[in-house]
């Protein structure tokens, strides 16, 4: 990475993060990252009003610039003109462009994020961006990359903390520098002693709540296992965390539950609802010994404390994203054959909530608390062989997450989940991407192509998708020549066969979904190309054209890594070799070079 062309002085920085509490907790290691690469630099955040109160502990931002939400959706939304809603937001703009950012670094994922990135002034953008004729744009290799995940979740190993840090073009940081208040540490201290917690006992936070019920794992489920969590060991507190009436209700109804049942148990269970604001909150977790948790910010901010997560994952959450980032942290997952469902679900009957077993949730928590905060090889591994032996129960799914060489966090699923095709494609795409996007040649592939697996479909499917690459990549030649002789109009069946090849690559995307990933980043390549000028149309007919040769070459990579894979089992021989919607459609450059 290079630096950023700026003016004399500490170097400014602006991260733009439209996005919520947990996601702000995950953008929080780039920031450390920007911090070790820029020691003096000043480093601004534009987040939601709303969640703002909940940055206190991260010291080394510089300042915040608060936004409000709703009024921002609510003119994004409006019926009015473009120009009325740029003067609504003139003075707010002029503000934060008064900071003179020498880097902008856009992880705000949606069309508000692409219109800010465009107007906010920086002498560098890394990130999600917008063309002066409203299509967006994607500077950097993996911005495309957080646009396709979306869509190809099934396929991705990245977390989204690492994969913030690859859009920002920064190495995972040494250390995350926390500001925990010193009379928050004596809050949460006096507190304990004061309900009866111990020096030597073992305090277990819960997050029992969640933004959707969709997220949210059962009462009675979170009441078996804290049951079972206290009768175990006389030395064991649960404390509940939340806030709001809902989290209220909630976890009084396990406060409840448990009085009934053993109101001998009731004096080591805390209901801490309401109590902990964002510095407190931060020194409970400091203080505790491991989190239960659904996919949460608090969780996002335990994995920053480096306390231990048992992760509750279903419905339309997915662990190898948004797992909180950490060596040593559990999920918990459904392996329901719909999970996880689409991210915008809105599924009546979520059963998959019930897949999760609260005897083998307890089970992992009293495991994982016999071994420290941060695992060295040989306490993972027994770990990982303690946790095996509870996978024959069926619906629950476990994954174990560890810190790579390279400093990112992979999880990896334990069991025969290890060997499924989904795993074997996600571990295909680690190296296609670790390859492609950042030269990286030197990854080995993990695991083998699943036994049974029907890798030759796939193989087929590749085959038609390279044929269209280079189908796409000639004809745009083709247009190329007319233009450098001067021959006008260019002939509409060239224009059309782009809309051809266009659309069977977004067949394939649908009838072959582990090409998916492949069809999709093409296709926002295509849409991210910012020539606009019309003065420029040989540049972008040169930008097409390298869409087309980009995707020739990635598929040409899936098939030989995939191959690999399949040389790799028992008895297996090389196959024989077959011949084998965008933005830049042929109508959109019908309108690009005046037809």
């Amino acid at each position: 990475m290079t630096d950023p062309a700026r003016k004399k002085g500490p170097m400014r920085i602006l991260i733009l993060a439209l996005t919520r509490m947990g996601d702000l907790y995950e953008m929080y290691p780039m920031v450390a990252a920007l911090r070790e690469t820029y020691p003096d630099s000043q480093i601004s955040l534009v987040a939601y009003r709303e969640f703002c109160p909940v940055l206190g502990p991260l010291s080394l931002l510089t300042s915040v610039y608060p936004v409000d939400g709703p009024s921002l959706l609510a003119l994004s939304r409006s019926p009015g003109s473009p120009l009325e809603a740029y003067r609504t937001i003139r003075n707010w703009l002029q503000e934060i462009d008064e900071f003179d950012a020498d880097l902008l670094i856009n992880l705000t994922p949606n069309r508000i994020g692409a219109v800010l990135g465009y107007l906010i002034r920086a002498r560098e953008k890394r990130g999600l961006h917008m063309t002066p004729d409203g299509y967006r744009a994607h500077y950097g290799p993996f911005v495309p990359y957080l646009g396709m995940l979306v869509k190809n979740r099934l396929y991705n190993n990245l977390n989204l903390v690492d994969l913030f840090l690859k859009i920002a073009c920064l190495k995972p940081p040494v250390s995350l520098p926390l500001s925990i208040l010193p009379e928050s540490r004596s809050n949460i201290r006096k507190k304990g002693e004061k309900e009866g917690v111990g020096p030597d006992d073992i305090r277990i936070a819960f997050a029992t709540g969640a933004s959707q019920e969709l997220k949210r794992w059962p009462v009675e489920r979170f009441l078996e296992t804290i049951l079972v969590l206290l009768e175990s060991d006389s030395r064991t507190h649960a404390i509940l965390l939340g806030s709001g009436e809902e989290d209220r209700k909630r976890n009084g109804k396990i406060c409840g539950g448990i009085s009934a049942l053993r109101p001998d148990l009731s004096v080591r269970l805390h209901d801490w609802t309401g109590q902990t604001g964002p510095d407190d909150l931060f020194a409970l977790l400091e203080q505790s010994d491991l989190l239960v948790s659904n996919d949460t910010g608090t969780m996002h901010a335990a994995a920053l404390a480096g306390l231990p997560v048992v992760c509750l994952s279903f419905a339309n959450l997915f662990y190898p994203e948004t797992g909180p980032w950490g060596d040593g942290n559990i999920i918990l997952y459904s392996r329901a054959p719909c999970a996880p469902c689409a991210p915008d679900s809105r599924c009546l009957h979520p059963v998959c909530r019930e897949d999760l077993d609260p005897r083998t949730v307890a089970a992992v928590v009293r495991k994982r608390l016999e071994f420290p905060r941060t695992l060295e090889t040989p306490d993972r591994e027994a770990l990982r062989l303690f946790l095996e032996t509870l996978l024959p129960v069926g619906k629950t799914g476990i994954a174990l997450s560890k810190r790579e060489v390279t400093g990112e966090v992979r999880y990896r699923p334990l069991g025969e989940d290890r060997e499924s095709p989904e795993e074997f494609y996600r571990n295909v795409y680690e190296k296609l991407w670790r390859e492609d996007l950042e030269g990286d040649l030197e990854k080995p592939l993990e695991g083998l192509c699943p036994e049974g697996g029907d890798i030759s479909q796939v193989l087929d499917f590749s085959d038609r998708l390279l044929h269209l690459a280079k189908k796409g990549q000639e004809v745009v030649q083709r247009i190329a020549v007319c233009l450098d002789s001067g021959r006008s109009p260019v002939p509409e069946n060239l224009l059309s066969s782009i809309d051809g090849v266009d659309r069977q690559v977004e067949e394939i995307s649908w009838s072959c979904p582990p090409l998916g990933p492949l069809c999709l980043f093409f296709q926002l390549e295509k849409e991210s190309i910012d020539v606009w000028n019309p003065r420029e149309i040989f540049h972008l007919v040169k930008r097409t054209e390298k869409t087309y040769e980009d995707l020739r070459k990635r598929v040409e990579r899936f098939s030989r890594i995939v191959r690999e894979g399949r040389r790799a089992l028992p008895g297996e021989t090389d196959r024989a070799e077959e011949p084998g919607m965008s933005r830049f459609s042929g109508f959109e450059m019908r309108e690009r070079i005046g037809q």
